[in-house]
């Protein structure tokens, strides 16, 4: 889960003497107003975030706001209070960034802080817990997949997530004779083979991740079946464990799945839209896969498209969800609707296992066929887009 804390830099003019009680009554106020805690550190500490927050606490601090920006990449944001010409030197100081093409924001302690700082603090917590992690790509992502392959280095340049790329070798060479550990539950034309190959698959790529060191995951499982092997069963584990495991080497789709987890500290649910119905704005989503701790119930299927190995046929637990996808050649653009699960199965034999039907919001499916972004969507259980759509604006878009 995303504390709500943020690194700040306090700015004050040399002609002002001691401000240490207007630094503790400003910082006091914003706690109070907003519930984010401001956290005073030096400048280096702050450089070092991802977002870098200047609190301005008199008037006269334009070069010193200009100075750290110069030395700092990342966006800015400006926080000012109504006393000492805060206002007057947040607002010279965002307008000469912004005329430099920096991106500056600026948030002044009242109504306007209690809405958007706890939003920042969120959105700068998830860029925190993203960057340093290690995920791998395991296999060529999927051919059809031709709106959601952009090059991994995006992912290290702009989100500080290195992008390891593993053949699918390394999955059936890592493959156990034997487990003991065999999937769960009721199966459906699957029998005692297809439960060991899962859990085989499944002990593989964990013992993959762990040589690897590696955070999350997603691999071209297609590229599985010549092999009479599937890792619906395997990539739904891991992400019950923590480690986000995306089908088909779709990175776009990968990285949401590590906001879901870095957001609720659980998994997402990464599926195709299959139907939709305009009208009553309702989506069908649908895949083989599901990680478990979001179903109510789950039984074992084969694979639907080749009728192969072992997937998942689960029943997502209803109530309110963020429907996600990141999108562009460098991923500078997002679709971020929040709906509800509904209780009602679907229950269809000519789409993937799992199905789910989303209730959206009034317009949000015309978007979703009039501006596309691609295939795989992730839901993620709660209320997330004023977050997501904040840590996109700030580090994905252009």
């Amino acid at each position: 889960m995303v504390e709500p804390t943020l690194p700040v830099l306090p700015l004050t003019s040399a002609l002002r003497g001691h401000l240490a009680p207007l630094l503790e009554s400003v910082l006091a106020a914003f706690r109070d107003q907003t519930g984010v805690d401001l956290l005073p550190v030096d400048a280096d500490g702050v450089a070092e975030e991802p977002a870098h927050v200047l609190l301005v606490l008199t008037g006269g601090t334009e070069a010193q706001a200009l100075a750290f920006a110069g030395r700092a990449r990342g966006p800015l944001l400006l926080l000012s209070h109504g006393a000492h010409n805060s206002l007057a030197a947040a607002l010279e100081t965002a307008a000469r960034l912004r005329a430099d093409g920096r991106k500056a924001h600026l948030v002044h302690l009242g109504a306007e802080a209690k809405e958007a700082l706890p939003v920042w603090a969120q959105a700068v917590g998830l860029a925190r817990k993203l960057r340093g992690q290690r995920v791998g790509l395991v296999g060529d992502p999927s051919p059809w997949l031709v709106a959601s392959s952009p090059d991994p280095a995006l992912l290290r340049e702009k989100l500080g997530i290195e992008v390891v790329l593993l053949p699918l070798e390394a999955v059936l060479e890592r493959l156990p004779p034997e487990v003991a550990d065999l999937p769960i539950g009721e199966g459906v034309e699957i029998g005692e083979e297809a439960r060991a190959m899962g859990a085989r698959v499944h002990a593989a790529l964990r013992t993959l991740a762990e040589e690897q060191g590696l955070t999350a995951l997603s691999i071209a499982c297609f590229g599985l079946l010549p092999h009479r092997m599937t890792a619906c069963w395997a990539l739904s584990r891991l992400s019950d464990a923590g480690i986000p495991g995306g089908c088909e080497g779709d990175l776009p789709a990968l990285l949401a799945l590590m906001a879901a987890q870095a957001l609720t500290g659980g998994p997402g649910f990464l599926a195709n839209p299959a139907d939709l119905d305009l009208r009553r704005e309702r989506l069908i989503l649908a895949h083989c896969t599901v990680p478990l701790g979001l179903t109510e119930s789950h039984r074992l299927r084969t694979h639907f498209e080749s009728g192969l190995g072992l997937a998942v046929e689960g029943s997502l637990r209803p109530g309110p969800y963020t429907l996600v996808r990141f999108g562009g050649a460098r991923l500078e653009h997002g679709f971020f609707v929040e709906g509800s699960v509904l209780p009602e199965p679907v229950g269809r034999e000519d789409l993937c296992r799992t199905q789910v039907l989303f209730k959206m919001p009034k317009g949000a499916l015309q978007r979703l066929l009039h501006e596309p972004l691609g295939n795989h969507h992730v839901l993620i259980p709660g209320h997330h887009r004023p977050v997501l759509s904040t840590f996109h604006e700030l580090f994905l878009a252009a």
